[in-house]
This record gives structure tokens, C-alpha cells and sequence, in this order.
């Protein structure tokens, strides 16, 4: 649908495409702060996705920026990486070029719409001098090899910063573990890259299923908001904080009051079946369990 509309490039509807390993591949379906990481990635705009595990986080900045790598080659623009992706983990950025991996399925080694490099220690010489005379378009790193390619003068390293100029697109990754002396020291890497780069137009992107727990949402999003202009060295609003979206999938009749007198006989029941989903929605047991452990209401639809 985002490919009808002109909103991504063509070769999108062929690379985001679950199942192609397996031999049947099926669109992607996005879910809300996909599209608006989408949004914002697009419009040259910083931000921050925090949601949960297995929320497709990943795919709320490689979407821009694939996207954005499409367009750029199709517009004749010369050979370069225009994303760094940080990991704070090696395991990460392996497990990381693997998903990436699979929606390259299918395309000849030769003929791939975008290629990925992996830079985080456990590569060869020979991996290390590929990417030197061949720079990929999106580069997987730790901030600790980072800070090595920039400091250091092995001639391989310096190409592969050489074709960082002008650097587009910027994404640490589980933001939360960069705190007290590691994130001073990230934030400040962050800072020489920009001016080591001529990236001033960078767009910088932070994921983290995890980053504040208190207050209201509009706190949670200013305390993140803070933290990412600190570690970025950018503005970035309460409004660039972009959250979860949820839904209920109990009856949205039945409060915690309403079933509360239905509760104990439904704990105390030996089998937990149901005819079908409507009867499971109208459980008091898990009417319960979704308002109290599953998802926080807005205040003013509090139960």
C-alpha cells in the first residue's frame, strides 16, 4: 500500500516481505510507530522508539532508511554508507545482519537493491579490505570499534570512515544501556562523528524497550526526550518520543469492578478452556489479568 501511494520506493514491496527463506513470502503489516517512525525518518527527523520486545523496533529505522538508500541510487547518487547502526553488543549486530539477511533472499549476490556490512571486531582482513573498496550502504558497529576507526590510522579504517562523509542516518540501539561513564563517553563519540563526518543534516534514531517506568506517558516521553538530546547532541521533543499503541481485547464493557465478584469463582476453576475467543474476551479471570498485568489505560478511560 506505501508503494502504491508513492510513499516508499518500488523495491520495497520486494524486500520487506516475511517468509521468503521459507519459500512463501507475504507483505509486511506495520504497526503504528512503524509508520511513524516512518514518518519522521522521511521528514529528516530525529527520534526515539520505545516500545517492546518483538515489536519490530528494527524495522522502525531500517525502513527509512532502506528506503531512503533505494531512492538515493536511483537518483544516481554515488556509492557510500549513509547509516551506522550501533549495537552495545556483538550478538546484536549478528543477530541483526541475519534478519537483514533474509529479506536479501532470493537476490543475487551481485544484484542486491542495498548491502550491509558487519565492522565490530570478528572480521577478517579480507572482510575489512572488501569494505574498504566497497563501501556498504548500511554499517553494523559497537561504539567501542567505532571509536577505534576513528582514532586509529590503518589505511582500511580510514576508507571505511571516508565513505561515512555526509553520514545520513544515525542508530543506537537499546539506548538504555548507555548510562554514567559509557554514555559520556557515547555521547561524545556521537559529537566527533558529526564533525568528523559533515553530518549536520544527520537524522539520529534510538531504540529501547525500556528507558523510564514512572509517572504518566507525557513524563516517561520527557525524561527520554532529555536523555536522547543529551546522548545525540540534538533536539529531540516529547513529541519525537514515539510509544506503543494498544488495544484491549477483553470485553471493554467489563471493569475491574464489574467482574469482581465473578473473580473467585474463575481463579478457583480447575480448567481454563473456552467455547471460543468471544467467551475467552468475557472472562472475568482474564479481564483481570489484561487490566492489571497486560496494558495501562489512558486516565481517562481508566477502569
Amino acid at each position: 500500500s506505501l508503494v502504491r501511494d508513492g510513499v516508499l520506493h518500488p523495491v520495497c514491496a520486494d524486500v520487506f516481505q516475511v517468509g521468503k527463506p521459507e519459500g512463501h513470502p507475504q507483505p509486511l503489516h506495520l504497526y503504528a510507530h512503524q509508520l511513524q517512525a516512518l514518518a519522521k525518518g522521511q521528514s529528516g527527523k530525529s527520534y526515539v522508539v520505545t516500545t517492546g520486545t518483538g515489536s519490530g523496533k528494527s524495522l522502525s529505522f531500517f525502513i527509512p532508511v532502506i528506503d531512503r538508500i533505494l531512492k538515493a541510487k536511483a537518483a544516481g547518487g554515488k556509492a557510500r554508507t549513509r547509516a551506522i547502526v550501533i549495537y552495545p553488543m556483538n550478538a546484536l549486530a549478528n543477530s541483526q545482519l541475519e534478519e537483514l539477511e533474509k529479506f536479501l533472499h532470493g537476490y543475487p549476490p551481485d544484484a542486491r537493491p542495498f548491502t550491509v556490512g558487519r565492522y565490530t571486531g570478528q572480521e577478517s582482513k579480507a572482510e575489512r579490505e572488501a569494505m574498504a573498496d566497497n563501501p556498504p550502504d548500511i554499517l553494523l558497529t559497537n561504539f567501542m570499534m567505532l571509536e577505534y576507526i576513528f582514532t586509529r590510522f590503518d589505511d582500511d579504517e580510514r576508507r571505511v570512515v571516508d565513505h561515512c562523509e555526509g553520514l545520513e542516518f544515525l542508530v543506537l540501539d537499546e539506548l538504555h544501556t548507555y548510562r554514567g561513564r559509557q554514555g559520556a563517553d557515547v555521547a561524545l563519540l556521537v559529537r566527533r562523528l558529526r564533525e568528523r563526518l559533515k553530518a549536520d543534516g544527520m537524522v539520529c534514531i534510538g531504540t529501547s524497550a525500556t528507558m523510564s517506568s514512572g509517572g504518566k506517558q507525557a513524563d516517561r516521553n520527557r525524561t527520554v526526550s532529555e536523555v536522547a538530546s543529551r546522548l545525540f547532541g540534538t533536539t529531540i521533543t516529547e513529541n519525537d518520543v514515539i510509544g506503543e499503541t494498544l488495544e484491549r481485547v477483553t470485553d471493554p464493557l467489563k471493569d475491574v469492578a464489574a467482574i469482581a465478584a465473578e473473580l473467585p469463582a474463575a481463579i478457583q476453576r480447575d480448567c481454563h478452556q473456552w467455547s471460543d475467543f468471544d467467551a475467552f474476551r468475557r472472562d472475568p479471570l482474564a479481564v483481570w489479568v489484561e487490566l492489571n498485568l497486560g496494558i495501562e489505560l489512558p486516565d481517562n478511560e481508566a477502569p
